[in-house]
Order: structure tokens, then sequence, then C-alpha cells
């Protein structure tokens, strides 16, 4: 079965199990897929990422709340923030949490 990744480092979880501190610092601060029998069982981010994350869906979701600036994970040149963050809002609301597109 294909899987997709959606960040860039994966391992498998005996080796993150063994010492989950090196996993995520060797990431350099990102995200790392964790697999079992090569499937990703769940993704681990560091706490500083997971920050970022819950403060863009607080805004996302509420809309009123001024956030002073966004996280540089979720910034994209070009891009309609007010309306990528209406369409994730109404998503998650739905309970879809779903793919969403990824920015650079």
């Amino acid at each position: 079965m294909l899987q997709r990744v959606l960040c860039g480092y994966t391992t498998p979880i005996s080796k993150f199990k063994s010492n989950p501190s090196a996993a995520i610092s060797e990431a350099q601060g990102d995200a790392i897929a964790v697999s079992s029998n090569n499937e990703i069982q769940f993704y681990a981010v560091p706490a500083e990422m997971f920050e970022e994350m819950i403060a863009f869906c607080e805004y996302a979701q509420r809309g009123t709340t001024e956030l002073k600036s966004i996280p540089a994970h979720f910034t994209g040149e070009g891009l309609d923030m007010d309306k990528v963050s209406d369409e994730m809002a109404t998503k998650i609301k739905k309970g879809d949490a779903g793919e969403f597109e990824e920015w650079q």
C-alpha cells in the first residue's frame, strides 16, 4: 500500500523508541514520520513546531483573534492567507483535517 509522507524525515519505531531526543535533534526542527512495518504510525514534531501549529489553528478557527505574526512554516508568497486559513478552519470544523496544500 502506498502512503504519503508529509515530512522530510522518517525513522523506524524501534530507532525512535531507543532515543527519541536524538531522532528529533537529527531532523533539525522538522517533523519526523515514525513507521512500523513500513507504514507511517505517527508524526513526531518538536515542541516549538507544535506550538506554531496550535497558534495557527487557533487563529484560523477564530478568525477574530489577532495573530501578530504567522509562523514561518505556514507562510506562502502570493497566497491569500485569510482565504487559506478560512478553508483550513472549515475543514477542521467539519472533522476533515485532510490533506492541505503545501506551500513554499
